[in-house]
Order: C-alpha cells, then structure tokens, then sequence
C-alpha cells in the first residue's frame, strides 16, 4: 500500500515546513536559454501565445508554449533584461531549440542555452524578504512579483529575482555566475539562514515534488501533450493575438 514517505520524516518535514513558516533555501537552477537580437521580442512574441514584446525591462512573464496543434511543448517564464535580450526559463531547452529553430524564417534574433554559465539558489517562505534583505548591498523593498534586478551580495555581483516555484506569496531566486564563486555565497545563505529560524532544503523530492504539487502547480509531464483548456492555461493566452 502507498505510504507518504514523508509524513514519519523528521528531517524530509522539517525542510517542507521550514519554507513554509520561516525561510527555506537550496540550489534550483533552471535551464536557462538567451534570445538575442533586433527582432527578439518580436520573434518571442510569434512564438509563444501570451504577450512577450510588451514586458518592462526587469519584469517577466508566464506562457504556454504550443506546437502547430495547440497542444504545450512546454511552459516557460520569459525575463527581460534589454530592449533586445531575453531569458527563457525552462526544464526542456532541446523542445524550444526545435521549435524555434523550425520557425525562425526571417526574424533577425539569436538563442544560446546558457544554463552552465550560472547558479540559481531559491530562497522561499514567510521570511524570506527579510532574509535577503540582509545580505543585498541594495534595498529589494521595491522589487515586485516576477521582477528582478542586479544587486550585490559580499562584493558578488548577482541578479534578484522576485519569484519562485514553491507558492509562497514572498521568495526569492538569486542567480549567480558560477565563475563569480558561488560557493562564497552558498556559505552566506548558509550563515545566515538560522538568524530566521531557516535551514537548507537539501531533498530534492521538497523542492520538486511536495512545496510544487501541495501549491497547485503543475510538472510538464503531467502538461506534455495536453492544450491549455484542459489544465487551465488558457488564462494564460492572449486570444487577441
């Protein structure tokens, strides 16, 4: 008979719970694919069903992305960092370099994977805010939902992100380059997660499995094959374009 394994887990429970009532952080770095160049909102805007060109600098947004019979390839958050570059972030980078590359035409635009490049250390619940706030050199007092900018953490220059995959209304994403020593700052998260009761997620089963699926969020395997209607993403197309 299934058994949640979790639930006589002294240790599995205390990391779930602990982003759930204080803070918890660990290691998620998504794939992560750059888009480049002069027609690059455009081009996203062609290829994915919700709103892409009209993205502030330092915002992002949520999509489906579906094949020629509607059906989702994948869904992806798209971050703006420039008039002409984007992030993709997503779990199946072969998928949208098949897509994008069957339907690239003439649109003057360019895409890497850079996900080797950089680190991506979530840190999640009630206080997280208060949390990152006191290792950034800047105030993140202003930074919204799915927004991010540069900020600093001990001399490491690093992107905070307003966001997270856990359904927390506060978390936080801080990326990193992995060439900028991101051992120094696991060890600062490390240090100062027990000055708000938090600790390290390190079961990779809480951070994919139980804080996504106790939020309502959905795994692509459970997506792949469906077309929005049936999971309710069509809230997440613009039926105009």
């Amino acid at each position: 008979m299934y058994k949640n394994i979790f639930k006589y887990d002294d240790m599995k429970r205390s990391e779930h719970m602990a982003a759930r009532n204080t803070v918890g952080w660990y290691l998620w770095t998504h794939q992560l694919v750059e888009v480049t160049g002069p027609d690059a909102a455009a081009f996203l805007d062609y290829m994915l069903p919700n709103n892409i060109s009209n993205i502030g600098i330092g915002r992002e947004r949520y999509t489906p992305m579906l094949d020629d019979s509607g059906e989702i390839i994948d869904d992806v958050v798209v971050m703006r960092f420039d008039e002409d570059r984007f992030w993709v972030s997503t779990l199946f980078p072969t998928y949208m370099d098949d897509w994008f590359y069957d339907h690239q035409g003439d649109y003057d635009v360019e895409w890497n994977e850079v996900t080797d490049e950089w680190h991506m250390f979530a840190v999640q619940g009630p206080r997280s805010k208060e949390f990152v706030a006191s290792i950034v050199e800047e105030s993140i007092d202003d930074l919204k939902f799915f927004s991010h900018k540069p900020n600093m953490i001990n001399g490491l220059d690093v992107i905070i992100n307003r966001a997270g995959f856990t359904g927390e209304k506060v978390g936080y994403e801080i990326y990193v380059k992995k060439e900028e020593k991101a051992d120094a700052l696991e060890a600062v998260l490390a240090e100062t997660a027990p000055k708000f009761d938090g600790k390290q997620v390190t079961e990779f089963q809480i951070m994919a499995w139980t804080l996504p699926t106790e939020a309502g969020f959905y795994y692509m395997r459970d997506l792949r094959h469906t077309n929005p209607f049936e999971v309710g993403l069509d809230r997440n197309i613009n039926w105009e374009k």
